[in-house]
């Protein structure tokens, strides 16, 4: 990479992500969306649901959860940081390679203890029991007697945790007690030929700059939620594909491919308010939030325990959170403006509330704030 550097602006930056991220053109299909966002974040299930909606014209609800429990062409996994997020079915054996090369904080835990080979044979004891069910739960573990130390029934993950990254099982409950089933069960159909780690994370560093870019190498580290000597690596491998542009004096890595698209107008910016809500993409997708929520605000939106609230946008930069709450009466979502909203915005907000609701299957009762 040793053109010349390229300096853009934020308003580029913000215009170039939105855009990319199917904010301001919807994806074709949600399973695309999940797909060009390398995976939605989905601790909290409805909030993955709304953000496929975002970005997807006429999601509900009911289909969300069918895509996911029904056609199962959306999976949920534990993925990049450890979390949970739902991917496009298609990308599952990529997401398991992306992950192989690390080891679960559980795996970490027995070989400190000189217990690797039990763990790794308690693993396979439950696959095969998971293999056999169909699918299971907690509960089922439990009473099937392989347990013997409740660290491996955490709602972290524990031993299922490693069922998922192996690529042996995936979340199957809508409600209630978690479930998973097992892979052979839940898509038989589906091809199993998975890449080399290496290849994987070069794949998703493809991914993550064509969506994210232009970003740093520590961004993508972040999110990723590895060591940024790993990135650095996979970075190297991608030399002739990747271009370095300046940001406000700071040096950001983007796919040579994407800087026509960096460079156009951003003059539609200045008009665009958008609802993202908890744990968007856009929320996590850089370890520096400068340039989507003010640093004067930054602890209203990325709050305690990993916490992060959603956000009303205006020309792509937070000036309000929001939630929302289910009542009898219908929705009702609250604002939290940083400060008075203009006319324009109320409006903007007013209407994407409105759409909001309808994707939950519900009446908007009330906006307050």
């Amino acid at each position: 990479m040793t053109q010349t550097p390229i300096h853009v602006d934020l308003q580029q930056v913000r215009w170039f992500r939105l855009r990319r991220s199917g904010l301001i053109d919807p994806f074709a299909t949600p399973e695309l969306a999940a797909q060009m966002l390398a995976g939605v974040q989905a601790q909290i299930h409805p909030a993955a649901g709304v953000a496929l909606f975002n970005r997807t014209a006429g999601l509900s609800h009911a289909r969300y959860d069918a895509l996911l429990f029904d056609d199962r062409s959306l999976v949920k996994l534990w993925g990049q940081r450890g979390t949970l997020h739902v991917y496009a079915t298609a990308d599952w054996p990529l997401v398991c390679a992306m992950l192989a090369a690390r080891k679960s904080w559980w795996e970490r835990v027995a070989e400190r203890t000189d217990a690797s080979d039990a763990y790794v044979e308690l693993v396979a004891r439950a696959e095969a029991l998971l293999r056999a069910k169909g699918v299971m739960g907690r509960s089922d573990l439990r009473a099937s007697g392989l347990i013997i130390n409740e660290d491996h029934l955490s709602p972290w993950g524990g031993l299922f945790a490693d069922l998922v990254r192996q690529g042996h099982a995936c979340h199957a409950a809508r409600d209630g007690e978690g479930l998973f089933a097992h892979r052979a069960s839940w898509r038989p159909d589906l091809a199993w030929d998975l890449p080399d780690p290496d290849a994987a994370n070069r794949d998703i560093l493809r991914r993550y700059l064509h969506t994210y870019g232009p970003a740093t190498l520590q961004d993508f580290a972040y999110w990723r939620g590895d060591k940024r000597e790993s990135a650095r690596r996979w970075l190297a491998a991608l030399e002739g594909e990747v271009m370095q542009v300046i940001v406000d004096g700071v040096e950001m890595l983007l796919l040579r491919q994407d800087i026509d698209e960096l460079l156009a107008p951003a003059d539609a910016l200045r008009a665009t308010v958008r609802m993202l809500y908890r744990f968007d993409p856009l929320l996590l997708a850089h370890k520096d939030k400068r340039w989507i929520v003010p640093p004067t605000h930054h602890k209203q939106v990325f709050r305690i325990a990993g916490h992060i609230e959603g956000v009303v946008l205006d020309a792509g930069r937070a000036v309000a959170t929001w939630r929302y709450i289910r009542k009898s009466s219908g929705l009702v979502i609250t604002l939290e403006p940083f400060k008075k909203l203009s006319m324009r915005v109320r409006r903007a907000v007013e209407k994407q509330s409105q759409r909001i609701a309808g994707f939950l299957g519900l009446p908007l009762a009330e906006i307050a704030g």
